[in-house]
């Protein structure tokens, strides 16, 4: 074999070995994200809200809140692109639902006058500035809000279980890669959620 046989092998040996190397970085040093509720028992709410006529048609709506943490395991630093909330319907139909923005939520510590605000995810407000921008080894955490329109037959109606309901909320990164947490859902009434964020059903 030439000098020149041997180059003309090496070429695309070396191309396979370098590729092999920048697959394994990429895969060692991608971001890991993973997502899950903040105190489930406490935080995680869906709510009635007033129904809404229009063409004649009444239209049922319901409210959930939820506070979420997201950490990065990876190596590499990334932002969100999306976190969307997944409702499954009576008739087995899942409804995908947006974040919807809200003004940060308060509420009492305890029994005492001492108010306390939550950070609203992706979204800068007075107190907080909740990038959705996650470097390696750190964490995020944010409330998310989410309405769900409901324009037909009961069948469309969520699935309510001792007055629980049960979401999947997915998060996807800019990079193409998601995570995804079962969050339940406690009930709250409209009047309990607006003292937490006041004018909420008129938020759309």
């Amino acid at each position: 074999m030439g000098f020149k046989d041997f180059l003309g092998l090496s070429a695309p040996l070396l191309s396979i070995i370098n590729g092999s190397i920048l697959l394994r970085n990429y895969l060692r040093d991608k971001p890991k994200l993973t997502v899950h509720p903040i105190n489930p028992d406490a935080y995680q709410w869906w709510f009635k809200l007033p129904d809404e006529k229009i063409e004649n048609k009444l239209i049922r709506k319901c409210g959930f809140l939820v506070y979420i943490e997201i950490v990065n395991r990876g190596l590499r630093k990334v932002s969100l692109e999306s976190w969307k909330l997944y409702i499954r319907t009576i008739g087995f139909k899942q409804i995908e639902l947006d974040a919807i923005s809200i003004p940060e939520p308060k509420g009492n510590i305890g029994k005492s006058e001492h108010l306390k605000f939550w950070p609203v995810l992706g979204q800068k407000g007075p107190l907080f500035d909740t990038s959705t921008f996650i470097d390696s080894g750190n964490c995020i955490s944010g409330m998310a809000y989410y309405v769900l329109k409901i324009y037909d037959g009961e069948i469309y109606n969520p699935i309510i279980k001792d007055e629980k309901i049960n979401g999947k909320l997915i998060i996807k990164d800019v990079f193409g890669g998601q995570s995804n947490c079962d969050i339940s859902f406690s009930k709250k009434s409209l009047e309990e959620i607006t003292s937490i964020v006041e004018d909420i059903e008129k938020i759309v």
